[in-house]
Order: C-alpha cells, then sequence, then structure tokens
C-alpha cells in the first residue's frame, strides 16, 4: 500500500514541477523575439547611409562584418571565426546560428532575422571560413538605427563524448 501511496506522490510532485517551470517559460519574453533588450556594448550603431565596417567579439567567436545602408533595406554580410577554447578544446561542430535584430533607440528587438546555419557534424579543422549575407528590409516608418549580434551553437569532441553549448543572446527584460 505504501508503494502506491509514495508513486501517487511522485507523479503529483513531478507534475507540479513541470507545471511550475512552464509558467516561468512563458512569463518573460523570448529572447529571440521583439521586446528583448541588447545591452548597450553589444550594440552595432547603423550609420544614415552607406557602408560600414567592423568586428564584434564574444569569448566563444570574433563577427567581422559589413553593413550597408539604403533607404529601409539594410544589407550584411560578414565572417565569423571561433575563439580559441572552442578551436583547442573541441574538434566538430554541431550547429552554429547567426541571428541579427534590429533596435530601437533604447536597444529594445524590434525584429530578428537569422542570418546563417553552420555545421551538422562540421569537423572543425575543414569548416574553410564561415562567411554569411543577408539583408532586412524595413517598413518606411522604422529608421534603423542600431543592429545587434546573437548566436547558439554547440560543439564537441571527437568521440562525442563531451558537448558544449555556446550562446549569447539579448536580454529577456531591460533594467529597471
Amino acid at each position: 500500500m505504501h508503494t502506491k501511496e509514495n508513486t501517487l506522490i511522485l507523479i503529483k510532485s513531478v507534475l507540479l514541477l513541470f507545471l511550475v517551470q512552464l509558467s516561468f517559460a512563458c512569463s518573460g519574453v523570448n529572447p529571440m523575439s521583439p521586446g528583448a533588450w541588447v545591452e548597450e556594448k553589444n550594440r552595432v550603431p547603423v550609420l544614415q547611409d552607406g557602408q560600414q565596417k567592423g568586428s564584434w567579439q564574444t569569448p566563444d567567436l570574433t563577427i567581422e562584418y559589413e553593413l550597408t545602408k539604403e533607404a529601409n533595406r539594410l544589407q550584411i554580410s560578414g565572417v565569423v571565426d571561433f575563439g580559441a577554447y572552442i578551436t583547442k578544446g573541441f574538434s566538430t561542430l554541431e550547429y552554429l546560428y547567426i541571428y541579427i535584430h534590429v533596435l530601437k533607440d533604447d536597444g529594445i528587438v524590434l525584429k530578428t532575422i537569422p542570418v546563417k546555419t553552420f555545421g551538422y557534424r562540421r569537423n572543425l579543422d575543414f569548416m574553410g571560413k564561415m562567411s554569411f549575407n543577408g539583408h532586412f528590409d524595413m517598413s518606411a516608418d522604422v529608421d534603423i538605427v542600431a543592429v545587434a549580434f546573437s548566436y547558439s551553437g554547440t560543439v564537441m569532441d571527437g568521440g562525442g563524448r563531451t558537448k558544449w553549448d555556446f550562446w549569447k543572446v539579448p536580454h529577456r527584460k531591460p533594467p529597471a
């Protein structure tokens, strides 16, 4: 009899824990969706018109980019290079997603576009140049003043025994 009661208590506890986690997950802003916030140090100001080049760096990777703004279109291209920790510690790229976000003046995300997906179990030594390009088309009432990059990826060692997830995404909410 005690086994049946213990099993019922365990099932109820697991269900309650699941419901609590689900409510927390649904309560905030998705970090990839409009409304998320990007710190000032991670914002890339966009010139009014013309071409600009720059570099955005995190401990995981560096993105060398080129932006060209024409009216309400923003063209972007670039190259992604991994940091030393990833290239020395792991041999295989499971995947890497690169996103670009259009921001309002205060760093709030207006729009997010996936720019490029790299990987699917590719050997890092033979990946070659990881280049991307894409564009944003915005409505006439939106002035593109800044953009931000984000990414998520997974690398693993040669045998697939050790995996490491890495990411950089906008925050859920701006600080109060």
